[in-house]
């Protein structure tokens, strides 16, 4: 008998590796129990019999006879795949997250209570109309009909012991609010100003926030007088991020470019769009094909949003850029003694103030650990809003924060679902004008071979100052006087070049008559992207969806490129800077994967950047958070400010303070490649060079919430796969040091999608970042991570009868289809 022979390994055996293997057995089945089914036929909740069917790639396709029952069944699906990123994102918008998390969650919560995304959610929904609140209201259904089968739950419930609450209209309200925030941040940028005046003169600060080059492209050319009153521009930038949440990354950007059908092969118009947001898993976007009475639709979507945010109808195509506009203003407040009034003009208002109670959850284990009390906080508001100061101690004084996004009359749904609506330019445009935040340009394409741009979104008329500093709060000559109308949005409508083009650069010449943002991207992106189309073009050659396709992949940077002239003549020799220059005298300024000098390059131009500009942004500064936000500049500065310090280093960056000689740039350059290079050394343990590869130096990481967090787990759920580009190439990368884990790329863009507007037939492909599934069970939780990565596509088209190709189950789908009663 095994128990008497070997007593030992049998007990071992029945006691821990039998149980566990069972215990293992069982929770891979029921984790493979939340998958959905290919094919599902809705009967409940629903006016008329619904089909979903998912195609290969695990995108769901919908097929309904009446839109609102479509826009149940995009709630359904969401559910069915995104179930847990429903749940987080509801929890960060409302500032509940530390419920789940604990008290690490607790700065969170409070700064997303203190903005009042959800309160402003309330306004903002009964501003909408009934036809664009009842396709939310059908959606929040289907998010609940499917909670209400008591399908097995995520493991992401299971292991934090929750269970997910019924969704609500106003928690998508609020999530259009979180996606604004996403794309803005100009109060950053206020604050960063603000303290780099404090330690820096004029012409070094000027440094660090330069205006937009004269010669570098605008969305639209200089305007006519006839022109000037139908433009205008609106904004909003940045705010600070919230990097565990993946919540306005500071690089935030995006390229979008339309080509009219007369340059295109087919004749139909081309539009390419790649928004750039922080990363994760799984990805903010999801891909969804809608066909119901009126809704005729497919792109991607925001999970939370019932309706296509950038894809197309079956006349109309749409892509959109952050338009880097300003509509965010920091003011300093004056409080009187009590701290309950505040001064405006000489005379006393009392503060507006709302209490929030956050509850935290207990520490592991829960069971044994004694309840956290809820926390109580008292939040401020005043004529420009929140007081944002009062609890993250940003400044000693009262600062509030006024912000479109803010208003009791955003329509920004509004916007978006008639958009899914829109027949032509004019009702384009007409959609857009309910837009306030967040500030967007706008790419359109038809099925006629008309294009169009429209910068969308509220943009502020400021008495005085352009918004670049904190103002006194108490002086009125520093507020808005009122917004910029829609009819004076910037917008172009088949421009003679036959393109448009948007890369986050400046929308409009100078001669616009409003004021629109100091903080646009540089423009070496629009530049190379217009550079490929008028290669193109010049040449006499129409350009097809490949050409499309090999623009999204371009990695040739042009400030690299520029910036190689002056370092070829300069490149350090002797000992492994002569091998280093060897891979930099061949190289283009292609920062493909494979190449040795693209990492080359970035690592000495990082290093560069450090020895000649942290000498000077050192400070003095009592204030800890005040001193790293000065040193922090030096990594944003941009390589085309680098090119200009080593052709003109008049305020002396390169000299370093701790030497008495005076060092020019020469020298600073070849001590930053000798730091570099041992840096290289050290991640890559070798000093044969042709292993350098950049793919290997820089990585892509989509991290998952909270698994990242949690090690083993991170393992399973977190994704990494190496890169290339740089924050300058189309194929954009921007990527930070990590130690031993080399450049980790945290932001860059969700999707790729390219659409040809042709009228016998709309060609739509696409490729997500990750995957349709939030499910690491699934086989497309991650099936698009390579492919990505390696810019490929997917066509996107119905999974109906007539594309058995595309569809798992061809002509029998329908009638395979699971009925859900």
């Amino acid at each position: 008998m095994l128990h008497r022979t070997f007593p030992l390994g049998f007990r071992l055996f029945v006691f821990v590796a039998l149980p566990l293997l069972v215990g293992a057995v069982w929770l891979y089945s029921s984790l493979k129990a939340t998958l959905p089914a290919d094919q599902v036929r809705l009967e409940k909740g629903v006016a008329a019999p619904v089909t979903i069917i998912r195609d290969k790639d695990g995108v769901a396709h919908i097929q309904a006879i009446s839109d609102r029952d479509a826009f149940f069944a995009v709630g359904y699906v969401h559910a069915q795949d995104r179930m847990w990123q429903l749940e987080l994102q509801r929890r960060m918008a409302r500032g509940r997250l530390s419920e789940v998390f604990g008290k690490k969650s607790i700065e969170a919560d409070v700064w997303f209570r203190t903005l009042g995304l959800y309160e402003a959610a309330k306004p903002a929904w009964s501003t909408l109309s009934p036809e664009a609140k009842a396709s939310i209201t059908a959606y929040s259904a289907g998010i609940n009909a499917w909670l209400a089968e008591k399908h097995p739950l995520p493991i992401e419930f299971r292991s934090l012991g929750i269970e997910p609450e019924p969704w609500t209209e106003l928690d998508s309200i609020a999530w259009i609010k979180m996606f604004a925030l996403d794309l803005g941040g100009n109060f950053r940028k206020e604050i960063d100003r603000y303290i780099a005046k404090q330690a820096l003169s004029d012409a070094q600060v000027e440094f660090f926030f330069p205006e937009y080059p004269a010669e570098a492209p605008t969305t639209i050319a200089q305007t006519t007088d006839r022109e000037v009153d139908s433009l205008a521009a609106i904004a909003e930038l940045q705010q600070r991020l919230q990097d565990e949440y993946k919540i306005a990354h500071p690089n935030t950007g995006s390229n979008a470019w339309v080509v009219s059908g007369r340059h295109a092969k087919n004749g139909a118009a081309l539009l390419a769009n790649d928004p750039h947001l922080g990363l994760q898993i799984p990805s903010l976007w999801y891909a969804i094909s809608v066909d119901a009475a009126d809704l005729k639709i497919s792109g991607m979507g925001l999970v939370g949003l019932p309706v296509v945010v950038l894809g197309r109808n079956s006349r109309i195509a749409w892509g959109g850029t952050n338009m880097m506009a300003d509509a965010q203003d920091l003011f300093f407040e004056r409080p009187d003694s009590t701290g309950e009034r505040y001064e405006v003009e000489g005379t006393w208002l009392p503060f507006q103030t709302r209490v929030e109670r956050i509850g935290v959850r207990a520490d592991f284990p829960q069971q044994l650990r004694e309840r956290y009390a809820p926390i109580t906080l008292k939040v401020r508001t005043t004529r420009h809003g929140p007081i944002i100061s009062d609890h993250i101690g940003v400044f000693e004084q009262p600062v509030s924060l006024r912000w479109t996004a803010l208003a009791d009359d955003d329509t920004s749904y509004e916007a978006f679902y008639r958009m899914n609506y829109a027949r032509d330019w004019e009702s384009f445009k007409a959609a857009l004008s309910h837009h306030v935040a967040p500030a967007m340009n706008m790419l359109y394409a038809d099925t006629d071979g008309n294009i169009g741009y429209i910068g969308a979104g509220r943009i502020p008329i400021r008495t005085q100052g352009e918004g670049t500093l904190p103002s006194p709060g108490w002086d009125s000559t520093h507020g808005w006087s009122g917004f910029v109308p829609p009819a004076q949005w910037p917008q172009h409508y088949n421009p003679p070049s036959g393109y448009l083009v948007s890369a986050n650069n400046k929308v409009a010449g100078d001669d616009y008559p409003y004021f629109v943002s100091h903080d646009w991207a540089r423009p070496a992106r629009a530049r190379r992207i217009e550079q490929l189309l008028r290669q193109r073009i010049d040449a006499g050659q129409r350009m097809s969806i490949d050409d499309m396709k090999r623009i999204q992949a371009d990695t040739i940077d042009l400030d690299a490129v520029a910036l190689l002239g002056y370092l070829k003549s300069k490149l350090p020799e002797g000992g492994h800077s002569s091998q280093a220059a060897k891979y930099l005298r061949d190289w283009n300024g292609d920062m493909r994967g494979d190449s040795q000098a693209a990492a080359i390059f970035h690592v000495w131009m990082q290093h560069f950047r450090e020895a000649a500009l942290s000498d000077e942004l050192q400070g003095s500064w009592e204030n800890q958070q005040a001193a790293k936000t000065l040193r922090s500049l030096q990594y944003k500065v941009p390589l085309d400010r680098l090119h200009e310090l080593t052709q003109d280093d008049r305020l002396g960056w390169c000299d370093q303070k701790a030497t008495p000689a005076r060092e020019n740039c020469d020298k600073t350059l070849e001590a930053a490649q000798n730091s570099a290079l041992a840096e290289l050394y050290k991640l890559k343990g070798d000093w044969s060079m042709d292993s350098w590869h950049w793919r290997g130096i820089q990585s892509t990481i989509y991290m998952h919430t909270p698994f990242s967090q949690w090690k083993f787990f991170d393992k399973l759920f977190e994704r990494r796969i190496g890169n290339a580009g740089s924050d300058n190439t189309v194929n954009v990368a921007s990527s930070e040091f990590s130690g031993a884990d080399g450049y980790l790329q945290k932001f860059g863009a969700g999707f790729r999608q390219i659409i040809e507007m042709r009228a016998d037939g709309i060609v739509h492909e696409y490729m997500n970042s990750t995957g349709q599934s939030g499910n690491v069970m699934s086989p497309h939780y991650d099936d698009m991570v390579v492919p990505f990565r390696d810019v490929r596509y997917h066509r996107l088209v119905p999974a109906i009868p007539a594309y058995g190709a595309d569809a798992r189950s061809g002509d029998n789908a329908r009638r395979n289809a699971k009925a859900v009663k």
